[in-house]
């Protein structure tokens, strides 16, 4: 298993957001992928299992947030509330997530309740239990049903084509934020979009609609 964090910038200091995303990638490596996308992959290991592993101390996990494959028919939801609890990890994200495949198997596998419904369903028993979320969407739609049960800081991804020529172009990834802030913005939602990390600190090619971004997640 690699770790991989995702680090958070915001545009502003002093915003409520955590300073990182953990997320496992389980398996062999896999050259022709990305990382991220890498997760995505089918794995039988316990989606939440990583965070079992974590060091128990408190304060370097204070800031951060968990990334979990909330869609993940192996998960157990009463036992992920319970490692993250133990693990004083007080965010939680869809991420990896389902939104990022193609529109047909995303219909597909919604059909079979293993689709943004059932990962959303599981993030907001994670909030009712008290975790503060982030919902990663890649679509308008996926956006409008994130702020129809609550969440209220969205996480917009590029779709898994757009990685086809690498790592997605800036017009690609502004064009999805714009697309999804057109269904969120009377909602007072926090967005963020991800970023390569040489643009982390030029805010000015960062997207206008967002109040941070996330950084292209890297293995710790």
């Amino acid at each position: 298993m690699v770790l991989l964090q995702w680090t958070i910038h915001m545009k502003s200091a002093g915003m409520d957001l955590p300073k990182a995303i953990l997320m496992p990638v389980f398996g062999p490596p896999t050259p022709a992928l990305a990382p991220e996308l890498a997760a995505l992959l089918p794995s039988n290991a316990d989606p939440s299992g990583w965070v079992r592993e974590l060091p128990k101390g408190p304060d370097e996990k204070s800031g951060l947030c968990a990334g979990v494959c909330l869609g993940n028919p192996r998960l157990h939801r009463q036992r992920l509330l319970f490692d993250l609890k133990t693990a004083n990890l007080p965010w939680v994200c869809n991420l990896p997530s389902v939104c990022q495949h193609d529109p047909d198997f995303v219909t597909n596998l919604d059909e079979v309740d293993l689709g943004m419904a059932r990962e959303l369903a599981n993030l907001a028993a994670c909030a009712e239990e008290g975790f503060r979320c982030i919902a990663s969407v890649a679509t308008p739609e996926d956006a409008r049903r994130a702020v129809q049960m609550g969440f209220r800081t969205l996480f917009v991804l590029p779709k898994v084509r757009a990685y086809e020529s690498g790592f997605p172009s800036e017009l690609t990834r502004t064009r999805a934020v714009a697309a999804v802030a057109d269904v969120s913005e009377a909602a007072d939602v926090t967005l963020l979009s991800l970023v390569k990390s040489s643009e982390t600190m030029a805010t000015v090619v960062w997207p206008t609609q967002v109040q941070g971004v996330i950084e292209q997640p890297q293995p710790v």
